[in-house]
């Protein structure tokens, strides 16, 4: 019983093309003929979440929530102004809780005690594995100086996985709808909960990308973006700050903090079924004791801070490591995310 481990592992899929600021989408995009092959590999782990106010809470009856996406993505300098990516990622996205029993047993009934408690117990454990969201990226270079300015349209695309729900399935819709029927609804056999690889729709953003190199061989960028969400989501504007230093000729320290914020309200998915309390046991969840329904909107607010080290191991190779921690958010995992990625620069003979 806790609310949209889904919306952790959204923080994956929206923010791994950000995550790794200065190997992946830029303003200062790759030359004529340019490829550069990328593997990813990202760890997510959370035990607390956002709700619509307030600060973070624990998940339910000791609720965990672990990400892992290995991802594969090319990019390419089709001229020396334009830049075109892809990226697939591979996922495995799990919450474990401790089992819970909600119903109550008739007085008088005649089904014993281990009958009753095998047919009613609910386990909310759940992991989803397979292919995530599809990235598909362009992005132009208008200018180099006085400082780098590009433009760029991401695409995110499904791939066929089962989208989110509330706990108990896409019905009921409301709160009251599910306290007034907890009997028909609080089942094992209804359970469905939000444990997914996406969000199961599409995003269009446009984004706006700055950057600026000082002579001391510090970078500054900023991206600007509107993340227009198909399939009844909420619309985000989206921003980022990052700044870098290099240090000799291998290796580039760098720090940023970016925010996905929604300005339109996304459609009910379900009902969430979580905790007044969410550190209590699960014996305390008998009937509707300690029970907190929320109607889930496919909507969501997060704010993100990180570090990296950038490493040039050769000139065509470069190793890139970090870790992200979610500082603020609105249904939402407070989520801590370490990532690797590699990067082979090559040329395409013949483009150059």
């Amino acid at each position: 019983m806790r609310i949209s481990p889904y919306l952790a592992a959204l923080v994956i899929s929206s923010g791994s093309a950000l995550v790794a600021p200065c190997a992946e989408a830029s303003p200062w995009t790759l030359p004529r003929g340019t490829v550069v092959f990328q593997g990813s590999f990202q760890y997510q782990t959370a035990s607390r979440e956002f709700f619509e106010q307030g600060p973070s809470r624990a998940f339910p009856l000791q609720g965990q929530y672990v990400g892992n996406t290995f991802t594969l993505g090319l990019r390419a300098g089709i001229t020396d102004r334009l830049e075109l990516e892809v990226a697939l990622p591979i996922r495995t996205v799990s919450y474990t809780s401790d089992p819970v029993i909600v119903a109550a047993r008739a007085a008088g009934s005649m089904e014993s005690e281990g009958d009753f408690y095998r047919r009613n117990i609910i386990n909310l454990s759940r992991t989803a594995t397979g292919i995530g969201d599809l990235y598909l990226s362009a992005r132009y270079r208008v200018a180099l100086r006085p400082f780098a300015f590009a433009i760029g349209l991401r695409v995110k695309a499904p791939t066929g996985y089962v989208g989110p729900s509330g706990t108990f399935g896409d019905r009921p819709q409301t709160a009251g709808e599910l306290a007034g029927n907890l009997g028909r609804y609080v089942s094992p056999e209804n359970v469905r909960d939000d444990v997914t690889l996406g969000d199961g729709q599409l995003d269009v953003m446009p984004e706006l990308l700055f950057g600026y190199a000082f002579r001391t061989r510090t970078f500054l960028r900023i991206d600007l973006g509107f993340n227009g969400r198909f399939g009844g989501a909420g619309q985000q504007v989206v921003g980022a700050v990052r700044v870098g230093q290099s240090i000799g000729n291998s290796l580039l320290l760098y720090a940023w903090s970016q925010a996905y914020l929604s300005v339109t309200d996304g459609r009910v998915i379900g009902v969430s079924v979580a905790a007044q309390d969410p550190e209590l046991p699960a014996s305390s969840y008998l009937g509707d004791r300690n029970l907190l329904l929320r109607e889930l909107r496919l909507e969501r607010d997060v704010v993100e801070v990180g570090l990296g080290v950038l490493v040039r191991i050769n000139r065509d190779v470069e190793l890139n490591l970090g870790y992200a921690r979610g500082v603020w958010g609105r249904n939402v995992a407070l989520s801590d995310s370490l990532f690797a990625n590699l990067g082979v620069r090559a040329q395409i003979p013949g483009l150059q």
